[in-house]
């Protein structure tokens, strides 16, 4: 497993077949990142929070049996989860998922628990849509549109996007930081060549 400090198309070009062309290598936005759902996670996660660790605090002031010590202990946990470390566990896994465009797969490598590589028949993408952003970025989606932009769940949206797929039969989805239009036109063109490919005699 490499990771590190390589780039995109360092972490692709390891996975390649022999004979087997790198037409497009990228990442998601990295860094700090803040969703439409975060305007109703970010109180509610502070809200928990505050009173999980008001009533930990209060149950050693007042010297409450060892159960009520214990009882707020998880939720505190989970508590901190929200407030921090949701943002932290989401860029750290964002900074080590690559997508990869060759003339016969699309690839996908995620490592927030060790280097998965996941590799997609071109011919068997099905549909290609893109949901595009005013700044150039936006959201590959492939075969059904049932995808995290397509989903009202503020929760279902983010268990999506950590699960980096669709929810028909585990097709990905590509957050695509800039140029994604450009993206858009290499995948679907390396899609009609590949079926072309397969047509011949």
């Amino acid at each position: 497993m490499s990771f590190g400090w390589n780039t995109a198309e360092d972490e692709l070009r390891q996975e390649l077949d022999p004979g087997e062309r790198l037409l497009w290598a990228g990442q998601p936005k990295q860094g700090l990142r803040l969703q439409t759902s975060d305007f109703v996670m970010i109180p509610f996660s502070l809200m928990w929070g505050g009173f999980a660790i008001a009533w930990e605090v209060m149950a050693f002031v007042i010297g409450a049996p060892i159960f009520f010590k214990l009882w707020g202990i998880p939720f505190v946990a989970v508590g901190l989860y929200m407030i921090i470390g949701r943002f932290y566990f989401d860029a750290r896994g964002r900074a080590r998922t690559f997508y990869g465009l060759t003339d016969r797969s699309l690839l996908l490598i995620t490592g927030t628990g060790g280097r998965m590589v996941r590799r997609f028949d071109l011919t068997q993408l099905g549909p290609i849509s893109l949901q595009e952003h005013g700044d150039g970025s936006g959201v590959l989606s492939f075969g059904a549109l049932v995808s995290a932009g397509t989903v009202s769940s503020p929760m279902a949206r983010q268990l999506i996007r950590m699960a980096g797929r669709n929810l028909n039969g585990g097709l990905p989805y590509l957050e695509v930081q800039e140029d994604a239009r450009g993206v858009y036109r290499k995948i679907r063109d390396a899609i009609e060549d590949a079926e072309s490919a397969g047509q011949s005699p």
